[in-house]
């Protein structure tokens, strides 16, 4: 009877440490971050965004641009440490319409033939001038160059003209586009911080698919390896709500060659929920993560507004 009071009392004892550790780790995980959190937590999300055509299985590349803007390293609960390589960041938008595509693959079309004729007047010119000097070289290289640039083209055109059909009507051959067909974002990103030497480091992220729209919205990207890079700090999202009107900070990484503490700048504005901030351009980078005064995490920024 004794041992089982005293199995019964160590139990009770287990559960009762046990739930105090819950509610430790708990007051932990929401403590709001601290000045050096704030800057271990901002990243640099680089890539290529590209419109693409789609049909089954097809896909042709109509546009395609560089990407230059902010992240932070995000948990997926707060009360976890769950980053696992998560990024949030501000999405890819276009305002390329469905009924533009046509007369965008018509004008491909047509800068296409415009560079085979200055490609046959080039190979024209380098055949009959008899003089090897500076002048032929520079006009050689430029030619090399227009070359690589029209074979690349020309490759284009030859996608599109698979899956996109032709109207050979109207007195002349014009693209359409078909019932199948369906425009799509393919963004293809890196992300780099700077590590506890002050280092730039570098990992790529799990190609981003999403259809064509113009409304921005954040966006999550995923590590290749889905781990969270050692020396980052990972924000949270706590689940209590906050003040409608609040100062804030934003976290600015800047070059290099910059001396600052893991290459960052914090600058402090207003924001009032539903409303737009004032913090300075120049700081307020898109993707760019945005705390109260007090260190929590509020959202991301595009513009003027903040994303959350």
């Amino acid at each position: 009877m004794m041992l089982k009071r005293i199995t019964h009392h160590k139990i009770i004892i287990a559960i009762a440490l046990l739930f105090l550790i819950g509610i430790g780790w708990l007051i932990v995980r929401a403590m709001p971050a601290t000045e050096t959190d704030l800057r271990r937590s901002a990243c640099y999300v680089d890539g290529n965004v590209s419109i693409c055509l789609v049909n089954g299985k097809d896909t042709a590349v109509l546009t395609s641009d560089s990407v230059h803007q902010q992240g932070v390293w995000i948990n997926r609960h707060w009360w976890l440490a769950s980053c696992d390589g998560r990024v949030l960041t501000v999405s890819p938008t276009s305002s390329l319409r469905a009924a533009e595509v046509p007369a965008l693959c018509d004008s491909l079309s047509s800068l296409l033939n415009r560079k085979e004729t200055e490609r046959k007047e080039l190979i024209y010119y380098l055949r009959s001038h008899g003089v090897i000097d500076e002048g032929y070289t520079q006009i050689a290289t430029y030619a090399s160059r227009q070359s690589k640039m029209t074979d690349s083209l020309k490759i284009k055109l030859r996608e599109l003209q698979r899956i996109c059909p032709i109207d050979s009507s109207n007195n002349g051959k014009h693209f359409k586009l078909g019932k199948k067909n369906r425009l799509i974002l393919k963004a293809v990103y890196h992300v780099s911080w700077y590590n506890n030497s002050n280092k730039l480091k570098s990992v790529s992220c799990d190609p981003v698919y999403t259809a064509l729209t113009s409304k921005v919205a954040p966006l999550i990207l995923h590590t290749h390896r889905s781990i969270k890079p050692w020396g980052v700090y990972a924000v949270r999202n706590v689940p209590w709500g906050a003040t409608e009107h609040r100062k804030i900070v934003t976290v600015r990484l800047v070059p290099t060659e910059q001396s600052a503490p893991f290459h960052s700048i914090i600058v402090s504005g207003k924001y009032w929920q539903g409303h737009d901030h004032d913090l300075p351009r120049l700081f307020a980078v898109d993707g760019a993560p945005v705390f109260t005064k007090h260190g929590r995490f509020i959202g991301i920024i595009h513009g003027k507004e903040v994303l959350q």
